[in-house]
């Protein structure tokens, strides 16, 4: 028996609402409260929500998080100048502190350099309170920053994991495969995706039940987790379909790590009332064009998964 999920307190979701404006300065417009008031509502009961409300609460984190991205670099920026600040404050302070030491030595100008230094050292004692009192300013925003990503980084997971296989979903794919392509294409170096589908999978499902072929999925998700390396990303692309990000891999390493999955596949078939459940699986790969975006690469191997799954069972096709 499924039970249901406790239900949302709306005074909460609405506390939490209004201390997420003020903790990112933002105004308590309807609009800004409304975004967040339906953002925290979708994560906190997310099996009561459409797609839809689910895409829209991604959204609004995915800008929150480039919004606090730029303002960590920014902070960082500004504690760095200011630290510079202050110890180019400090020497000078210390000179002034020596020039007055000379100047009551020397008689003759002790009156008027003396009365002179001691303004200048004050007005120095000042602006450098000053800039350590911004420092500190600063690393507490920074410090904020931080929790907020932190926080975000967590309810950003919860909207972009697959519940069932704990891989990224197509909604975690987007954001994530647009930064892939961006730092491939900047650094100049090789990325390549791998796009399987499980073969004859509605048989599965037809003669051992749709419970059966969930643990096949979680099955095969494990697979390829001990295939991959840490750099590499799995992705649950639709229902019997799993896609590979391959960071600086190139077409014949992609074709490596497809055919070192079919291996591992065929040699670890999933147990069921102790009868081998066999899986095979056919795959498409594509390598990043110069001038090419991350939906269009994509697509590229999904044609490729298309062809291989019309000449037969377990092939591998690469893109043109």
């Amino acid at each position: 028996m499924t039970s249901n999920p406790p239900p949302v307190n709306p005074v909460e979701i609405a506390r939490i609402a209004l201390k997420r404006l003020a903790e990112r300065g933002l105004p308590p417009t309807p609009e800004n409260y409304a975004q967040f008031y339906n953002a925290i509502v979708t994560i906190k009961s997310p099996g009561t929500k459409t797609n839809d409300e689910l895409q829209h609460a991604w959204q609004v984190l995915c800008k929150l998080d480039d919004v606090l991205a730029e303002a960590r670099d920014t902070t960082a920026q500004l504690l760095e100048s200011l630290s510079e600040s202050g110890e180019n404050m400090a020497a000078s302070l210390g000179q002034l502190h020596h020039a007055r030491r000379e100047a009551l030595l020397d008689e003759q100008s002790h009156g008027t350099m003396t009365a002179l230094l001691e303004d200048i050292i004050s007005s120095t004692h000042t602006l450098h309170a000053s800039v350590s009192s911004s420092h500190d300013d600063i690393v507490s925003i920074r410090d904020s920053v931080k929790h907020i990503e932190e926080d975000l980084a967590y309810n950003r997971k919860m909207l972009e994991q697959d519940p069932l296989t704990g891989t990224l979903n197509r909604q975690g794919l987007d954001h994530l495969l647009a930064r892939e392509v961006k730092r491939a294409q900047r650094g100049e170096s090789k990325f390549t995706v791998v796009l399987f589908d499980l073969d004859d999978f509605k048989q599965i499902n037809d003669r051992f039940g749709h419970l059966v072929g969930d643990q096949v999925l979680v099955h095969i998700a494990n697979l390829a987790r001990a295939v991959l390396r840490e750099s590499d990303f799995l992705v649950r692309y639709g229902g019997e379909e799993f896609l590979l990000l391959l960071p600086e891999t190139d077409l014949n390493g992609a074709s490596y790590v497809a055919d070192r999955l079919r291996l591992v596949a065929a040699k670890t078939p999933f147990m069921h009332h102790n009868r081998r459940i066999e899986i095979s699986f056919s795959s498409g790969i594509a390598e990043l064009h110069a001038d090419e975006n991350g939906r269009a690469l994509v697509l590229r191997a999904d044609e490729a998964l298309y062809r291989a799954k019309h000449t037969g069972r377990g092939r591998v096709e690469l893109a043109e």
